[in-house]
């Protein structure tokens, strides 16, 4: 199979790459693994995409590229269950990510059954077209049958294509649950942020407060030792004018 990849699944692809940098190795495993199942299934689209031989040869790469894919999302289950019991964040953001490349990926892979689809129709039809005489009646007949079997099998690949339009709006609903639930965390976390700001600006007036009451208590404690020192000395005045 040959790869063949824009810039833009080159920048996803890099990105994935980025990642392994991170010290969790297992972290790490999981984005080796959805890496190299990404990369394997874009080399079936291609193969689709250039696929010009028959609809059994398209039948087979299908089932390769559906296996593929249902790695993939068994790989990403494993990936959501393993950060739900780590507890890292980090898993429920990467979960997120991957399910969105896998929604782009299911659509590269729709419309790649499509396109190849109508390109190998449109190959049977002009074979139908060709030749002439009384060989010609019969290689008619025989791709009328084969017509026949390819109309049977594009009802098959219609099903198919279908089945995964279905799995794309299942993926797609529930990245849109993910993503409200990920908006309401951050509303809380908000919410906090604005009631611990409100506690510190309490707590640093009540600082303040303190401080005063303190200097002046202390204020408060040198005015009546003056005053006490007063009295002494009045009463030393007094008793000394009684006695001399």
């Amino acid at each position: 199979m040959s790869i063949k990849l824009d810039p833009t699944t080159t920048e996803v692809y890099q990105s994935l790459f980025s990642k392994f940098d991170n010290s969790d190795i297992t972290y790490q495993n999981f984005i080796k693994r959805l890496a190299t199942y990404h990369f394997q299934v874009k080399a079936i689209i291609q193969d689709i995409l250039e696929c010009r031989d028959s609809m059994e040869t398209l039948n087979e790469l299908n089932e390769k590229g559906r296996a593929k894919i249902s790695q993939i999302r068994d790989e990403m289950e494993a990936l959501e269950l393993y950060g739900k019991d780590n507890g890292d964040p980090k898993y429920d953001v990467e979960v997120e990510a991957q399910r969105h490349q896998l929604a782009n990926l299911l659509k590269e892979f729709k419309e790649a059954n499509i396109t190849s689809l109508f390109a190998i129709e449109k190959v049977q039809r002009e074979e139908l077209l060709k030749g002439g005489g009384e060989e010609s009646t019969l290689r008619q007949r025989k791709k009328k049958v084969d017509r026949d079997e390819l109309l049977k099998m594009s009802s098959g690949v219609t099903e198919q294509l279908l089945s995964i339009s279905r799995q794309l709006a299942d993926t797609t609903q529930r990245s849109q649950v993910t993503l409200d639930s990920l908006v309401s965390s951050s509303s809380t976390v908000h919410g906090t942020q604005s009631e611990l700001q409100n506690t510190a600006s309490t707590i640093s007036q009540s600082s303040k407060l303190l401080t005063k009451y303190g200097r002046r208590e202390f204020t408060d404690k040198v005015i009546m030792f003056f005053a006490f020192l007063f009295f002494l000395a009045v009463c030393l005045y007094i008793v000394q004018k009684r006695l001399f």
